[in-house]
C-alpha cells in the first residue's frame, strides 16, 4: 500500500507544474496565442479500446490497514454551478449534469470507467476489462452477444457489504423497471444477467451491442432497496450507500457534505481531506466572487466572457477541451407552439445564422480561434465521427426566402416578420438558463441577427433546475432552447434520435429525444450504429446519419464548450488532472489536499 504522505509530496510537485501551465496560459492570452492543449486532447483514440486504465492496477486496502493513517485532513469547500433538485440516479433528476459531477461520481462505481484522457477501461470493481482475447466478449452462434465481467472480491459498499454480480443484475432491472427511467437504451437488449457466481456477471444481449462498455456506469446496491427494482421513490434526498471514495454525510438545497468512505478498497483513491463541502453558487459572477474572496477553494464554471482575466493570478486555472456540444435544440412537439415546426422552417432558421459570429461572441473571450461545430451529435476530438455536414448553413437570404415561401409563409412587409396563412407571425419562444451571461449574450446577438431575415424570438428563461429537471424531461419548452448535451468517445447517439425515446405521457416521459425528432430512418441508423461491431462500417453509418441530420435539422449545432477549472493555490493543491473529463473537474477530489 502506498502511503498518503508520499502521495501528498507528489501533489506538490505536480501542483508546481500546473501553476506554471496556468501562468503560461494567462501570459499567452495577453499575447494572443492559443491556450495550452487540454488534458485528454489526445483522446481521439480507438473508442472501442478495452485496455484497462490505471485504476485497474491500483493497490487495494487490506482489512488490517487503517484508511485514515497519514491523511493530511482538512476541509475542502467547492462552488457548484447548477444545484440538482433531487438525487435519484435513474429518473429526471439525473438530467442535470451537476448531479453527476457533484454527487454521483463520488458515490457510485461502474464496471468500466474513463481515465483522465477519456479512454474507457476497467474500473476498480472488476479484475480486467472484458475482451474477445480473455473470453469476456463473445458473439454467440444464435446471433446474440455476451459480455462477462469478473468482479474484484475486495470491492465492497460503504456498509461493508461485498459488491457482487447480484448488484449488476439489480441495476439492470432497476433501469428497466423504474417509472420515468431517463434512458433504457442498451439495457433493453439484455435478456439476462447471470449472477450465480457472486464474482462473475454474465450479461447476455439479444444482439451485438457496440457501446456495451458504457452500460452499468453506476451500480446500485441490491440490498439497499430491499429487492424493490422500481426505485423512483428512493434516493431522492439522500444516497445512504456508497461504492466510491466518499460517502454522503448530508445533502440539501443549501449544501452537500462528503466524508471519506472508510470501507473503500482502493488505496490510491482514499481521500486526503477529512471533509468536502459543496455549496450552490449558480451564476458566474457569484461563483467567481466566492473564489476570489476565499469563500470557496475551487470552481468548475461554464466558460464565460472575461474568464482569462478574472481567473488569472492569484488564482490558478486550466482550460481544456470539453465534452459538451452546445446548440439550438428545436422541440417539434412544444406545447405552446403556434405553428408546425417543419423541416423547411428549421432549415431556414439555420440559414439565418452566422454561426462563426455566434462562436466568436460566445467563446472568443475565453479561447482563441473558436471553431463552429459542423455535426449534430459527435465531438471532433473523438475519432473521425464528426463530419462537416452542417458547413452548408451560412447566412443566405435567398435560401431563407425560398424555404419559407414554399412552406406557406409570406412577408407582406419586407422589413417585418414572416406570417403564415392564419396571420401568425414567425416568432419562436426561446428558453435557456437565466443568469448565464454567455447564453443570454447569444440570445441578444441572434435576435438581432435573424431580424433582417424576418424571424423573431420571444425570450423566456428559467433557472437550471426548472429547465433541465422539470421542463426538458416532459417536453415543456421552446420550441427553441439553448443548452449543451454531452458527448463521449463512442459514436452512439441513440438517446438523441430514438423515435421511441421521445418523452410522452404514454411512456411516463422516459427517453432523451428532447427535440421530438420523429424520423424512423434516423432512429434505425442510430440503432444500426449501436449494433455494428466493425469500426469501419460504424464510421460509414455515422456519416450516413450525419448527412440525414443536416437535411432534417432537428437541432442546430454551434460549438463545443471548453472546460475551465479554477482554484486558489494558496489553500488547495491537486486540481487540474480531470479538467476535460466526462466526470467533471471535481472527479478526483479524493486526490486534493488542503494546504496548511
Amino acid at each position: 500500500m502506498k502511503s498518503h504522505p508520499a502521495r501528498l509530496s507528489q501533489h506538490r510537485g505536480r501542483l508546481r507544474g500546473l501553476l506554471a501551465v496556468a501562468a503560461l496560459v494567462a501570459a499567452a492570452a495577453c499575447g494572443g496565442s492559443t491556450d495550452g492543449e487540454a488534458a485528454g486532447s489526445d483522446s481521439a483514440t480507438d473508442p472501442a479500446a478495452t485496455t484497462a486504465g490505471a485504476a485497474g492496477a491500483t493497490d487495494t486496502v487490506s482489512d488490517a490497514d487503517d484508511p485514515a493513517a497519514g491523511r493530511p485532513g482538512g476541509e475542502i469547500v467547492l462552488a457548484v454551478e447548477q444545484w440538482p433538485e433531487c438525487l435519484n440516479p435513474l429518473t429526471s433528476c439525473a438530467n442535470a449534469s451537476w448531479l453527476g459531477w457533484s454527487v454521483l461520481v463520488h458515490l457510485q462505481a461502474g464496471l468500466m470507467e474513463y481515465d483522465e484522457g477519456n479512454n474507457l477501461g476497467a474500473s476498480p470493481v472488476i479484475v480486467e476489462a472484458p475482451s474477445p482475447d480473455n473470453g469476456g466478449v463473445e458473439t454467440r452462434p444464435d446471433g446474440g452477444f455476451t459480455v462477462t465481467y469478473r468482479l474484484d472480491p475486495d470491492a465492497r459498499w460503504s456498509d461493508g457489504t461485498p459488491i457482487t454480480s447480484t448488484d449488476v443484475w439489480f441495476t439492470w432491472r432497476a433501469v428497466l423497471d423504474t417509472e420515468g427511467s431517463l434512458n433504457t437504451i442498451g439495457y433493453d437488449l439484455i435478456t439476462d444477467v447471470g449472477h450465480d457466481d457472486p464474482h462473475t456477471a454474465v450479461i447476455a444481449f439479444s444482439e451485438p451491442y457496440a457501446p456495451w462498455r458504457q452500460l452499468f456506469g453506476g451500480l446500485l446496491p441490491a440490498h439497499g432497496f430491499d429487492g424493490e427494482t422500481e426505485i423512483s421513490g428512493h434516493w431522492n434526498d439522500s444516497i445512504p450507500i456508497s461504492a466510491g471514495p466518499w460517502r454522503q454525510e448530508s445533502w440539501s438545497q443549501e449544501q452537500h457534505i462528503l466524508v471519506p468512505n472508510e470501507n473503500y478498497w482502493v488505496a490510491d483513491r482514499m481521500p486526503l481531506a477529512d471533509r468536502v463541502v459543496m455549496v450552490p453558487r449558480e451564476d458566474t459572477d457569484t461563483e467567481v466572487a466566492a473564489l476570489q474572496t476565499g469563500e470557496v477553494m475551487a470552481a468548475f464554471p461554464q466558460p464565460f466572457p472575461g474568464a482569462k482575466q478574472r481567473l488569472g493570478p492569484p488564482l490558478a486555472f486550466v482550460s481544456g477541451e470539453g465534452i459538451f456540444m452546445e446548440g439550438l435544440w428545436i422541440n417539434q412537439a412544444a406545447p405552446d407552439r403556434r405553428f408546425e415546426i417543419t423541416a423547411a422552417l428549421r432549415q431556414a432558421l439555420a440559414y439565418s445564422l452566422d454561426r462563426e459570429r455566434v462562436a466568436e461572441v460566445a467563446l472568443g473571450p475565453i479561447i482563441d480561434d473558436p471553431a463552429v461545430l459542423q455535426c449534430a451529435g459527435w465531438n471532433p476530438a473523438f475519432g473521425q465521427w464528426c463530419g462537416d455536414d452542417f458547413a452548408r448553413y451560412r447566412q443566405d437570404m435567398a435560401a431563407v426566402e425560398a424555404l419559407l415561401a414554399a412552406d406557406g409563409w409570406t412577408r407582406p412587409d419586407p422589413e417585418g416578420l414572416w406570417v403564415n396563412s392564419e396571420g401568425v407571425e414567425l416568432v419562436l419562444q426561446w428558453n435557456t438558463v437565466a443568469g448565464n451571461k454567455r447564453r443570454e449574450d447569444i440570445q441578444a446577438l441572434v435576435t438581432e441577427m435573424t431580424k433582417p431575415f424576418g424571424i423573431g424570438f420571444q425570450i423566456i428563461n428559467y433557472d437550471a433546475g426548472e429547465l433541465f429537471q422539470n421542463r426538458l424531461p416532459v417536453m415543456n419548452f421552446g420550441p427553441v432552447a439553448l443548452f449543451a448535451n454531452s458527448t463521449n468517445p463512442d459514436p452512439s447517439v441513440t438517446a438523441l434520435y430514438d423515435i421511441d425515446g421521445i418523452p410522452t405521457e404514454a411512456n411516463s416521459y422516459s427517453g432523451q429525444n428532447f427535440t421530438a425528432y420523429a424520423s424512423q430512418m434516423a432512429s434505425d441508423l442510430a440503432f444500426a450504429i449501436d449494433a455494428e461491431l466493425d469500426e469501419a462500417e460504424r464510421l460509414k453509418l455515422v456519416h450516413e446519419l450525419g448527412a440525414l441530420l443536416a437535411d432534417d435539422v432537428p437541432w442546430i449545432p454551434l460549438y463545443m464548450l471548453p472546460n475551465l477549472l479554477a482554484w486558489d493555490p494558496e489553500v488547495l493543491e491537486g486540481p487540474g488532472k480531470y479538467v476535460s473529463s466526462v466526470y467533471g473537474g471535481f472527479y478526483d477530489i479524493y486526490d486534493w489536499a488542503v494546504i496548511g
